[in-house]
């Protein structure tokens, strides 16, 4: 893992490059294994060894033959037109690539006890037409140190400079104060202020204060050395990481895992795109989306800006008596997008909490409407709808992942898991065994709920649209609502926008989650028919659930946002690619003699094997191989972001191939 520093500046001219070699110069001389590079240089010069920095005479005064690679060979991109460095890059008929530039830099800065890495001008400065010099700071990760030039104007774009490094989760090593030009009297007392300034509101560290050096080309080395100590506990890389991991093994509690005897974890240190970087470095091509939710990738630009700018306004506020823009728009939106007829919504925070929701609606609706014999719900085995009571008594009883809680839980009505495939011609007998356990209660039933077209954790099986069209038959023919579990599904993941869309219904309750923020945030909604909603609330009645975050402004900004980039970003056409590319990919598994079934549907590639599989021993594989992916029982699946590409798609089936292949997924005997 790459260890040391990111230098920039509040502007081009401040004195960078003469910070970033006289930084070099104190750390060599202090007997580390320094290293200076130069992530893009423009206006070099032309020789016949190829382009040269015109500053190169300032790093060779200072650092002689102490510099292992030598200036500018440390330089990644270099351009001979003298402006920033997308405008340069896009004169010299070329493109900055943000990926290759993170990798070259990391692959030069590899084995150094320091790397100083210098950007080019401000840290807003654009590297292409959609990134910038922030971007290529987040994506280091490195504690940042900024130079400012002490003059007038200085306050405002050194505060800046910080805060911006900041929003991006980085940490503001300090600042390095440069005088480029001589002061005078009548200024004097304006420098020592903007120091004081400084550090009074910017609530960061002066580095050093360095006075102006006119001809001499090096501060003095007290000043240096205690630079170098004041910043060498930030290069030391990550801080105990074992003894995080071992805290975390003995006293975080994580989701389906002993207390005592924990799966092993990984540590993520940041996210982005498709990838998840581990602690040092590596990089994970993401196959889950973080449970389904991430579709859009990590770090996104404009859903990190929609957080930042909402938590400048409030990141909470109670929803009972008060509303605000982030929820009203939210509401808006969901309504807009969702199956005509839904036009009540309701705002919980998780899916779980949604699912109790939609629950205690169908109960009160039935209790307000006379009907008070039908307090029990109907659905079919292989479902899952969510860790909370009410969810887990219509998870599968038996074979599900709640059936210790079985004899505390109230007591549904379970049909057998439809078998009629998504992909197979469709047989009308198969709902019959729905149909007659159905009639059967009837008459104690309050609503049907069911995971429309996919059951999820339960076994990640797709059936046929018709038996989902069948239930909302026998739903309407009893008079009993009908829920749908889109938590999963919803926003696209099956091909259409929500599952139900291929069965052409519309239920009475529809509860959405995972996807809808995007994966930045816990919140989901129970949509409910303006029929249930009245019902419910005849003669004064309300419904009785009211979670502590509901309507949570910050989520539901963050949301909107996200219901805004599905739109925009042609969801169908990203899915329809997902779903060629995953069936392309997990096809060869189908050869492979532990293999029961290959299956995929939108954006969910699913291979199903003969036996359980290990999956401490799969997960390990799957990291050496550069990819995540959280196998359980028999699935190896996969639910990637809609932002992924072909080559990562690829990445991913060859990666369960090979882990079948190769007899990774065997348990141990």
């Amino acid at each position: 893992m790459m260890r040391g520093f990111f230098i920039t500046g509040t502007d081009t001219g401040v004195g960078k490059t003469r910070v970033t070699a006289a930084l070099l110069r104190a750390m060599l001389d202090a007997g580390k294994k320094a290293l200076a590079i130069k992530a893009v240089q423009t206006g070099c010069l032309e020789t016949e060894e190829g382009l040269c920095a015109e500053d190169v005479d300032v790093y060779a005064r200072f650092t002689r033959d102490h510099f292992p690679d030598g200036y500018p060979d440390a330089c990644c991109k270099k351009f001979v037109p003298a402006c920033s460095p997308h405008l340069a890059a896009k004169l010299a008929n070329d493109v900055i690539d943000l990926d290759e530039l993170v990798k070259g830099i990391r692959s030069k800065g590899d084995g150094y006890d320091v790397a100083l890495v210098e950007g080019a001008g401000g840290a807003a400065v654009p590297l292409n037409d959609t990134e910038t010099s922030l971007d290529l700071m987040q994506r280091l990760g490195l504690p940042v140190i900024i130079v400012a030039d002490n003059k007038l104007g200085m306050i405002n774009h050194t505060l800046m400079t910080v805060e911006m490094v900041r929003n991006r989760g980085l940490k503001v090593a300090g600042v390095v104060i440069n005088n480029t030009t001589r002061p005078d009297e009548e200024d004097e007392f304006l420098r020592e202020d903007n120091v004081k300034t400084i550090t009074e509101h910017g609530d960061v560290p002066i580095l050093a204060d360095i006075q102006f050096l006119g001809d001499q080309t090096y501060p003095k080395h007290r000043l240096l050395n205690r630079m170098v100590r004041a910043l060498e506990s930030l290069c030391t890389g990550p801080v105990a990481s074992s003894d995080d991991i071992d805290f975390d093994r003995d006293h975080l509690w994580h989701p389906y895992t002993s207390a005592t005897n924990p799966l092993v974890t990984t540590k993520v240190k940041s996210a982005h795109g498709t990838r998840l970087v581990l602690e040092d470095g590596t990089e994970l091509m993401d196959g889950m989306a973080s449970w389904w939710c991430a579709i859009h990738g990590y770090n996104h630009p404009e859903l990190n800006r929609t957080a930042r700018e909402q938590i400048g306004r409030m990141s909470h506020v109670m929803f009972g008596g008060l509303t605000h823009d982030p929820a009203v728009e939210l509401g808006r939106s969901l309504i807009g997008m969702a199956p005509d007829g839904l036009d009540h919504c309701f705002l919980a925070d998780s899916g779980s909490v949604s699912v109790e929701v939609a629950i205690k609606m169908a109960l009160q609706y039935m209790q307000t409407s006379g009907q008070t014999e039908r307090t029990r719900l109907f659905t079919v085995r292989g479902g899952y709808h969510g860790d909370t009571c009410g969810c887990m008594s219509v998870c599968d009883p038996d074979g599900g992942m709640h059936h210790l809680f079985s004899g505390l839980l109230p007591k549904q009505i379970f049909a057998p898991r439809p078998t009629c495939r998504f992909d197979a011609e469709y047989d009308p007998a198969s709902l019959e065994e729905a149909r007659a356990v159905f009639e059967q209660h009837a008459h104690e039933i309050a609503a049907i709920i069911i995971e429309p077209i996919v059951q999820g954790a339960g076994g990640m099986w797709f059936y046929h649209p018709e038996y989902l069209h069948g239930l909302r038959e026998l739903a309407d023919e009893h008079g009993v609502l009908l829920i749908l579990d889109e938590i999963a599904t919803g926003f696209g993941r099956t091909g259409k926008l929500f599952a139900c869309q291929w069965a052409d219904i519309v239920p009475d309750i529809m509860c959405v989650g995972k996807a809808l923020s995007g994966g930045y945030m816990t919140l989901a909604a129970t949509l409910a028919t303006d029929k249930v909603a009245r019902t419910i609330s005849a003669d004064g009645g309300v419904l009785m659930h009211g979670p502590t975050f509901m309507g949570n402004p910050l989520a539901c900004a963050v949301a909107k946002t996200s219901l805004d980039l599905l739109n925009r970003n042609e969801w169908q056409e990203q899915v329809s690619n997902i779903e060629g590319w995953l069936d392309e990919s997990l096809s060869p598994c189908r050869e492979l003699a532990d293999v029961s079934d290959v299956r995929v549907l939108g954006a969910i590639g699913v291979v199903e094997l003969t036996d359980p599989s290990n999956m401490p021993k799969l997960q390990e594989f799957f990291i050496e191989q550069g990819v995540w992916i959280r196998p359980f029982g028999k699935l190896l699946y996969v639910m990637p972001p809609y932002i992924v590409s072909r080559d990562d798609v690829a990445k991913l089936g060859n990666a369960i191939y090979h882990a079948i292949q190769s007899g990774h997924h065997l348990e141990v005997q």
